[in-house]
């Protein structure tokens, strides 16, 4: 799911009237370097300083001057007509710590007829939604000289950003010019562009050096506490949440000593003076959780007072790392998730010039992947396998792999045990073809698309080829069955639940890597035995496949298939049909993102909440905490009236969960279908050593009253699945089992 929260400034809250004070010179919001002005809206909070055109049509003005300095003369789009304008200045404040903000400048216009101009401040935050801030200059009309506005806030804690903004309702031709701005009476241009110490720590940049003996079962014991202390400083120390260590290097730093202590003593020893490099903690606070019915997950961090692994004193240093105060909105190393855009978190390096060769980097993957579920995967908790079980069985194939290939497999192994369908490794110049995984690239491959029936057998859907047909039950290939086949493969694919699982597997199934295959099938009954050559040569022209299969006809019903349709034929579908019995929406691949859109106006008749986010907190990560309830609709007496049918099956994931379960708000509606690939919710993704690219799902999303839908997939209304001989007669169930419920 990808679905962006951005700054709207239509609603404006708490506004009122302030006077002018005095500003430093700061030039940073100055028009005379000529800064670009983007048309359009911010689309990812990480984006740099700048300013933005939402509404209305924006250029720098070199005639219009305030005291020498150019102005941003700012008029309406003929074709809008709301006459809205909006610009404004977006200030990334994720680094900034204040208590209040002040905004200020002048501004002139001409032609205004009644029109309302707003200049204010808005907060975007990471718990709430976005606060603002503004000052009433109420209706103006005709012309005027250069006058002032002054906007004072208070800043709070969790604000990661600010849009210092501009609002006209109305004809007008605006200028501004001089804009301030400070916060605690600091210029905003002295606090951009911080940069964390971390990022100048290049102590290990061509190599670890590390080189550790072979491993004893007392050296993985220590390399297995140390993988956990070091990610639970990582997230938790408030030095290194500031950005003041790079972690990596601060790992290679300690691990030899570490990893070949002698017993528990000593290695409770060399943790606890590496602690306290790192200086005392001064500033605590209880570590509490006030209301746990506002969270999805809650971090278990009972291990740090097990006194079979820590002594008293290491357990003291550690509960007070937990209890230390850290910033609401900043933590260094917390992966965010993503919106469109956005680049990969770029502060996990990707390290593209070492070598797999390089022992501490590969030690330094495991830790880094281990500890990155830990406390940034809202799901960790819904494993099969126990996630703190894993470093002990990961540790052998990561400290002493046999090959490159070995070691890229066990990076493709651990990724799988997440059980997340978003789950996705990328491995540049990979070995990975010298493995199981070559399947999956081998060159020759029966030109069938296959599925799985109601009994759970794979069967041929479609095919192009004369020596399969359509129902074809496929047993075995090459002598391995198809259970065996799955069952192989299992271990190396991150899946949610086993329909996504076998939904990645099978376009593998008959692929080989020479020109002759063996398959075992049962077609009308009987077991037949197939040796296919000549793959991909002996074609049908056209396709034995679903486009043939039998649709029912009946009339009254509109279809939209929400994967291929376009926003205007969509409208047009709907629009045409406003008194059909009903709709089906076929939402079994992947739909186009303007779909969502264009259906959320039309289908209810107020606004409805469909699902619940949570979000990773900067100051205790692993605590998922509602953060935003996710409504769609309006109040529009107009919506369609019909029944609703939303078609699903394992093709559905992501943003066609979230938009399903999203027309399943609709007055009458129903899911149809079979289990959903059970991944939703944005993604994350973040680079391991020898820039290996890492996806998951980052955001927590769920039913409201955390309703689970992440592996389990969305509540079905309506079991739908072919069996063997409804496939093999061309039948789409899904459209079967929707007509039969829009008609009776």
């Amino acid at each position: 799911m990808n679905k962006t929260y951005l700054p709207f400034f239509f609603l404006m809250i708490s506004l009122f009237a302030c006077t002018h004070s005095e500003m430093s010179p700061d030039q940073t919001m100055s028009f005379n370097n000529n800064p670009s002005v983007r048309k359009g809206h911010l689309i990812s909070f990480q984006e740099k300083p700048g300013w933005f055109v939402p509404n209305g049509i924006a250029n720098i003005d070199s005639t219009v001057l305030y005291n020498d300095q150019k102005s941003l003369r700012l008029v309406n789009t003929p074709q809008d007509t709301t006459k809205v304008n909006q610009v404004y200045y977006w200030l990334n404040t994720e680094m900034i710590e204040g208590d209040s903000i002040i905004f200020s400048g002048k501004f002139r216009y001409k032609k205004a007829d009644s029109t309302t101009i707003y200049f204010g401040i808005q907060q975007l935050k990471t718990d709430s939604e976005p606060e603002n801030t503004g000052t009433d200059l109420e209706k103006r009309s005709g012309d005027s000289e250069w006058e002032d506005f002054t906007v004072k806030a208070a800043m709070s804690s969790t604000t990661t950003g600010i849009c210092f903004f501009g609002f006209t309702t109305g004809d007008i031709e605006l200028w501004i010019s001089g804009w301030q701005a400070e916060i605690d009476k600091k210029p905003i241009g002295s606090q951009i562009g911080l940069v964390p110490k971390a990022e100048s720590d290049n102590g290990f940049y061509i190599g670890s050096t590390i080189v550790l003996p072979k491993p004893s079962a007392q050296m993985l014991d220590n390399l297995e506490v140390l993988c956990k202390v070091w990610g639970f400083l990582k997230y938790y120390h408030p030095e290194v949440c500031r950005g003041n260590y790079n972690w990596d290097y601060e790992l290679f730093r300690v691990l030899p000593q570490i990893a070949n202590a002698s017993d528990k003593i000593q290695r409770n020893r060399l943790l606890s003076e590496w602690i306290d490099r790192y200086g005392k903690i001064t500033e605590v606070q209880p570590y509490t959780i006030d209301d746990p019915g506002l969270y999805s997950r809650i971090i278990d961090l009972s291990w740090i007072n097990d006194r079979e692994m820590f002594d008293d004193k290491l357990i003291s240093k550690l509960n007070t790392i937990r209890d230390a105060k850290r910033s609401q909105k900043f933590n260094y190393y917390i992966i965010p998730y993503q919106l469109y855009s956005q680049g990969s978190f770029d502060r996990e390096k990707g390290y593209p010039n070492i070598t797999w060769e390089d022992q501490g980097f590969r030690i330094l993957t495991l830790f880094r992947l281990w500890n990155a579920m830990e406390y940034c995967f809202p799901y960790v908790d819904m494993t099969d396998k126990p996630w703190h079980s894993l470093i002990k069985e990961f540790l052998p194939k990561f400290v002493t792999p046999g090959s490159k290939a070995d070691y890229e497999l066990a990076i493709n192994e651990l990724a799988a045990c997440i059980d997340d369908s978003h789950g996705f490794v990328n491995i540049p110049y990979s070995d990975l073809d010298k493995t199981i995984l070559k399947r999956k690239n081998d060159s020759y491959h029966i030109p069938v698309t296959l599925m799985e029936s109601k009994s759970g057998d794979i069967v041929v859907r479609d095919t192009r080829t004369y020596e399969m047909e359509r129902g074809d039950i496929i047993r075995s290939v090459n002598g391995e069955t198809v259970e065996e086949f799955i069952e192989r493969f299992k271990p190396y694919i991150p899946a949610s639940n086993h329909s996504g699982l076998v939904r990645n597997v099978i376009p593998w199934l008959l692929r080989t890597d020479t020109n002759i295959m063996n398959v075992t099938c049962i077609r009308n009954g009987k077991e037949v035995q197939l040796e296919l050559k000549n793959f991909g040569l002996n074609k049908r022209r056209k396709p034995h496949e679903l486009s043939e299969m039998k649709y029912p006809e009946a009339k009254g019903i509109a279809y939209i298939n929400v994967t291929s349709m376009d926003a205007p034929l969509i409208t047009e579908i709907i629009q045409k049909n406003k008194k059909a019995k009903g709709i089906i929406l076929d939402m079994r691949k992947y739909p186009g993102m303007s779909a969502f859109g264009t259906l959320s106006p039309l289908l209810y008749p107020t606004p409805q909440e469909f699902m619940w986010f949570s979000y990773n907190e900067k100051a205790a990560p692993g605590n998922y905490k509602l953060t935003f309830k996710s409504k769609v609709g309006t109040d529009n007496p107009d919506y369609f009236k019909g029944k609703v049918a939303i078609l699903v099956n394992e093709g559905t994931q992501s943003h066609g969960e979230f938009s399903a379960m999203a027309y399943r708000k609709a007055p009458q509606s129903a899911i149809i279908g079979s289990i959903t690939a059970g991944a939703d919710g944005n993604v994350g993704h973040f680079y391991l050593p020898g820039n290996t690219r890492f996806n998951y799902t980052a955001l927590g999303a769920y039913y409201p009253n955390w309703g689970i839908c992440q592996r389990k997939g969305i509540h079905i209304d309506i079991e739908a699945r072919p069996t063997n001989e409804e496939i093999r007669n061309g039948q789409d169930v899904w459209m079967e089992k929707a007509i039969e419920y829009i008609l009776k």
